[in-house]
């Protein structure tokens, strides 16, 4: 019978497609065209747009926000293309109608690459805790450490006049700590929200629902305690050495 044949959406597909085939890239460009995904996808922009008035500061340039929830639950949704354009409008949208400060166009890399790293390891995949913590350290490492550093140094020269540093402790003892903390929660939201998602069909009817099993908290708690070890370690000797030896950090 037709009915029972012909699927859906494209992310029904149970068989996983490699993000080297042109398959996986087609699929993702169809999600283009599917307006239950622009519908949702309208939904996850609006829902990171009200988040960014929910941001507590903790240095220049550093601070928590919780745009990683909706942003991991959006681009396990609709791939990584879609993502791509949800970071773009986002951070536009964000920036107009919250403006933290002068505007600085190269930052919408961050959103962007942050939706499309999120994509990469969620969508058309059997979501698990190990997979959730590592999409989450790779955004933390590549987005918030590498690409915003990398972009705060011309911005706080060319507004403000100084000088920043490409190794950023408060930066990275921010992202290393909670990004444990983060995945555990990205995953308990994933645990809520994926029996609603594919009884709506937006994502794999195959998809299982998604649990913290004992081995996986026990995983998370032990990132934990070796971040704040690192931690730690960086504030009782390692930033004296650095000061006393009068090591420059980029």
């Amino acid at each position: 019978m037709p009915e029972k044949i012909i699927e859906a959406t494209p992310l029904n597909a149970k068989k996983a497609m490699s993000i080297m085939s042109k398959e996986y890239w087609l699929a993702a460009a169809k999600n283009f065209s599917d307006v239950r995904m622009i519908c949702y996808a309208a939904i996850i922009i609006a829902l990171r747009v009200a988040l960014k008035f929910i941001v507590i500061p903790v240095n220049l340039g550093v601070d928590f926000s919780f745009d990683c929830y909706i942003n991991s639950l959006g681009s396990l949704v609709y791939g990584p293309l879609v993502g791509l354009a949800v970071g773009a409008v986002s951070d536009t949208l964000g920036c107009i109608l919250h403006p933290t400060g002068p505007y600085f166009f190269p930052f919408i890399l961050t959103e962007m690459s942050s939706s499309f790293i999120f994509a990469l390891f969620l969508w058309k995949r059997d979501i698990s805790a190990p997979r959730v913590l590592l999409s989450k350290f790779t955004v933390n490492f590549v987005c918030n450490i590498i690409i915003t550093s990398l972009l705060m140094k011309p911005y706080m020269s060319i507004f403000y006049g100084k000088d920043y540093n490409l190794v950023n402790m408060t930066r990275i003892v921010k992202n290393l700590v909670l990004f444990p903390l983060e995945a555990m929660f990205i995953t308990f939201i994933f645990a809520a929200m994926i029996p609603a998602l594919r009884s709506m069909k937006l994502v794999s009817s195959s998809q299982k629902n998604v649990s913290m099993r004992t081995k996986d908290i026990i995983l998370m708690v032990g990132l934990t305690v070796l971040s704040v070890g690192l931690v730690l370690l960086y504030v009782f000797w390692l930033k004296d050495f650095i000061s006393a030896h009068n090591i420059k950090l980029f």
